[in-house]
């Protein structure tokens, strides 16, 4: 249970920690006997559940005068979807990746971005995997440690589980509407980072006895690393963890600037060498925090604090 110090009670709405494929499968025949939610898509046993959200316009990007704002994030744009869409209400998890792997034998994949060799500076190393990130989890805390390229390949698995959906990650765009849900402050709760513990999963005073050094926000969740997916309220779109616990893979290339996206915001030319991920993680302070933050790796990089979260068209 979090604790959380300054900020009073959290609605937690976390997937079980342990599922079998036999509790899984139970669980969503249940849901579908139930008639669902129409707020709802949960289109197989092993697909994740899907959040409705509304179609509308928003303004992409950063003003020039944001606190702690990068070249990157401009100039904003106005994009505007036509159609509604579903996109994973959680992070996809543990217990959801290792079904994929358990059904196509796609490789785990040895070597992450972690601090496991010196604390506090973080180096490629040969040990870690998403199975052991250099710090504990459990099945229905977010999968670290899979690249932008197992992404891929999990989502065409996710195709086949369930024909005709298109599965796929969000496009840069979609994510940041997504993430913002209505707002255009430069958190999704406020300006105000000290206020984001009942939300994110970032850098507050909690690491500090490990991390004096970071700067934290003024509250506590008395989270270290990951929590189980939908610990923390869910944003205006019904959204978990938009902003911290891992940060998100989108589809996107690298765009050195807003001004030359085409109108549907995407950007994603043959040959890209550096993705996107969005939405900061467990070890972001403030800055990184900020819906518009926008980080690069390679699509072969592995990083115990990014994951995944994906999508599905409704038109």
């Amino acid at each position: 249970m979090l604790a959380l110090s300054c900020v009073g009670a959290v609605a937690q709405a976390s997937p079980p920690a342990g599922e079998t494929d036999a509790q899984r499968t139970a669980r969503y025949d249940a849901w579908r006997a139930s008639g669902g939610d129409p707020a709802l898509r949960w289109d197989c046993a092993w697909c994740p559940e899907l959040a409705v959200v509304p179609a509308g316009a928003f303004t992409l990007g950063s003003p020039a005068g944001e606190r702690d704002r990068r070249d990157d994030e401009g100039p904003q744009r106005r994009i505007t979807f036509a159609a509604p869409m579903a996109i994973g209400r959680f992070e996809i998890t543990r217990n959801e990746y290792e079904a994929f792997l358990r059904a196509t034998g796609h490789p785990v994949g040895v070597g992450c971005l972690t601090d496991r060799e010196t604390q506090g500076t973080w180096t490629m190393d040969r040990v870690s995997t998403l199975r052991d990130p250099g710090f504990p989890q459990a099945g229905n805390h977010p999968v670290a440690c899979v690249s932008w390229e197992d992404a891929q390949a999990y989502v065409a698995w996710l195709n086949v589980q369930a024909p005709g959906m298109r599965f796929r990650l969000l496009t840069e765009a979609e994510w940041e509407y997504a993430a913002r849900a209505g707002s255009s402050t430069v958190y999704p709760w406020g300006d105000d980072p000290n206020q984001g513990c009942p939300w994110s999963n970032g850098v507050d005073r909690t690491p500090l006895a490990k991390y004096p050094t970071w700067v934290a926000t003024s509250c506590s969740d008395g989270v270290l690393n990951t929590a189980p997916v939908g610990s923390y309220r869910p944003n205006a779109f019904g959204l978990y963890d938009m902003i911290g616990n891992v940060a998100e893979w989108v589809q996107d290339c690298t765009a050195p600037s807003y001004e030359t996206l085409p109108a549907s915001g995407a950007y994603d030319p043959p040959g890209c060498d550096r993705r996107i991920n969005r939405g900061g993680s467990w070890g972001s302070t403030i800055p990184n925090l900020r819906v518009a933050d926008r980080f690069r790796q390679p699509p072969g990089h592995r990083d115990d604090s990014i994951g995944i979260r994906v999508m599905r068209p409704l038109d």
